[in-house]
């Protein structure tokens, strides 16, 4: 039997991650994890955005690399990374370069972690 309570959880995404639509034509400019983006207009309420987009240009007003837009709209990298491209094509969303570490670590404390494990 059911409790009360569980039937008012909130059921979760109703969407399978597959029903996501993206364009079919060619393929938009190719991005990896690493792939910063971020949004280049909020979204407004005239849009006719599908549900996803909409979340992902309002979570992309900071620039967020692929992995982590994939985490916050909990959707597959590999559907995000398709939606991103299209996006970019669009013009919703700017990409940025990929950082990856230490193209701006500073060297004293990448020195002091190597330090710091090799004493463990």
């Amino acid at each position: 039997m059911t409790s009360r309570h569980a039937a008012d959880e909130d059921p979760g995404r109703l969407l399978r991650p597959f029903a996501v639509q993206v364009s079919a034509g060619a393929a938009g400019p190719a991005v990896d994890l690493m792939t910063m983006v971020a949004a280049t207009r909020a979204p407004d309420r005239d849009d006719a955005l599908r549900p996803e987009r909409e979340q992902a240009l309002t979570v992309c007003a900071r620039p967020l690399s692929i992995a982590e837009l994939a985490a916050r709209l909990d959707l597959p990298v590999s559907v995000v990374k398709r939606l991103a491209a299209d996006m970019i094509a669009e013009g919703d969303l700017r990409r940025g370069a990929a950082r990856h570490a230490g193209d701006d670590a500073d060297q004293g404390i990448l020195r002091a972690v190597l330090d710091g494990l090799r004493a463990l």
